[in-house]
């Protein structure tokens, strides 16, 4: 039975229903949830409801799954208390409790409140997200998602021409700083498991086939331009993507599953009282293969 699609956005994002994530998806499920991707960008699943090993599943259709990080990236206090493949996006430590104001891992995700894409700062190119929601906060916590595909699309033809070839330097640690992080928080170890990437500004996506801005808070440089002049260009370029007709704002319920191409949007959290409520989040993310234009540096 084919999807049932809500549009939520005048260029992009709809709810899906008639899909339960987990083991038992058949290849034209797959075929039809890659075909809505490329089109929308970013699905909602409402009332999944899932477990870890279903979502874990779920995700194992659509590419390589990404391991997240552990305390010897991030540092003492940033242990994932997740299954493997699970990313922990909550605000919840090991004991069950909302983790401290100093705890690492609250310190690195105060840039996830900022514009960005999903491991963009990795060799290996992230191809989708899928966050889960499992404990939803009374109100607050949204989380914003921008298309960067109309926001390409929206560009002055001068600007796309000039745009073309040219790369960025991607950092999570560049983010991190920019988002609140102490910078004595970032050991010389952790700069060098995560070092400097090089991401193309302007990316022509799969399927699709349209042109994207890969730009968002972990691109901190374009090589070959004063790091002022290029810094300013992408800040320029994020602004531009983000406009409020570019925008959607996902409203959290419990048991919703987003799923959303890292290639083509970038997104942001919003603020809640994440020292009053537990806010439980889920993410699995899917790799491409890596190619040519993935340069570590």
């Amino acid at each position: 039975m084919p999807l049932t699609i809500q549009e939520l956005h005048p260029v992009f994002a709809a709810e899906a229903t008639g899909v339960k994530i987990g083991s038992n998806i058949s290849p034209e499920t797959v075929e039809e949830i890659e075909d809505l991707m490329a089109k929308y960008a970013i699905l909602v699943l409402r009332d999944q409801n899932c477990t870890d090993d279903e979502q874990v599943a779920f995700a194992k259709f659509f590419g390589p799954r990404e391991t997240p990080f552990g305390a010897t990236t991030y540092g003492k206090g940033s242990e994932n208390r997740l299954p493997m493949y699970l990313f922990d996006a909550s605000n919840i430590g090991r004991d069950g409790e909302i983790l401290p104001l100093d705890n690492a891992r609250r310190q690195m995700r105060l840039g996830d409140r900022l514009w960005h894409s999903d491991s963009s700062f990795n060799p290996l190119p992230t191809k989708w997200s899928m966050l889960s929601g499992r404990v939803i906060p009374p109100e607050g916590g949204n989380t914003d998602f921008a298309d960067a595909r109309a926001g390409y699309d929206a560009l002055p033809d001068a600007m796309k021409v000039r745009l073309e070839g040219l790369v960025a330097e991607h950092s999570i640690w560049h983010s991190r700083v920019k988002g609140g992080m102490p910078a004595e928080m970032i050991g010389e170890e952790q700069l060098q498991v995560l070092p400097p990437v090089y991401q193309p500004i302007v990316r022509t996506i799969p399927r699709s086939a349209r042109k994207a801005l890969m730009v968002g808070a972990h691109a901190g440089r374009i090589p070959g331009m004063p790091v002022d002049g290029g810094r300013k260009l992408l800040e320029e370029l994020t602004d531009h993507v983000t406009q409020p007709e570019f925008v959607y704002s996902h409203i959290w319920r419990q048991g919703d599953l987003v799923i959303w191409d890292n290639r083509c949007t970038l997104h942001r959290a919003t603020p809640f009282d994440d020292t009053k409520f537990k806010r439980d989040m889920r993410r699995t993310t899917v790799d491409e293969f890596a190619p040519s234009w993935a340069m570590v540096g």
